[in-house]
């Protein structure tokens, strides 16, 4: 008989463990463990791709050595369905209604150490975004790397203003592989 009470205190010892990780199984996946949430650039597809930039003076206001445009140059995909450029290119217009994360990589030169430049993304005339900012450069020349997402309607108006206090010689680099825009939309 003891041999009998021995294997059903074993079992039974075997089920309460049993129970103790299934139920830590089920405590750890549906309180303990949060999913993390999905990241902003899931879900996002190329609809521009521009692999030169160029500094544009050609349309006042902005056509001064401390105030100008950047002008998107050798396309290397625009689908037409989303986005549309005018102005020589300086100007573009997001055509679908929603989310698109406009990606900027500038190299700039001509900078004093002692300035402050800005990137600015225009909606329909007024500041919608700071795109960039250099503040106090420690080099006559800058990488700027920066992206943002914009809430389209599908019927604004936008650029990219460059501009700063003073610095007339600042310019877009000519070294055009350190320079791309890019716009991806969140379907």
């Amino acid at each position: 008989m003891s041999e009998r009470k021995g294997g059903m205190i074993l079992l039974g010892i075997i089920a309460f463990a049993a129970l103790g990780v299934s139920g830590y199984m089920f405590i750890d996946d549906q309180f303990l463990s949060v999913d993390p949430p999905d990241p902003p650039d899931n879900g996002l597809i190329l609809v521009g791709l521009w692999d030169d930039l160029a500094t544009n003076k050609d349309y006042s206001p902005y056509n001064t050595d401390t105030a100008w445009l950047i002008e998107f140059d050798n396309n290397q995909y625009n689908d037409s369905n989303y986005i549309s450029v005018s102005n020589s290119n300086t100007n573009f217009k997001l055509l679908k209604e929603g989310f698109y994360k406009l990606t900027l990589l500038l190299y700039v030169n001509g900078l004093d150490t002692g300035g402050t430049y800005w990137f600015y993304l225009y909606r329909n005339n007024s500041i919608d975004h700071c795109v960039a900012k250099i503040a106090h450069p420690n080099d006559d020349n800058h990488q700027v790397e920066s992206s943002i997402f914009i809430k389209s309607t599908g019927l604004d108006n936008f650029f990219i203003r460059s501009y700063c206090f003073g610095d007339t010689s600042f310019a877009i680099g000519t070294t055009q592989s350190l320079n791309q825009i890019s716009f991806e939309y969140n379907h």
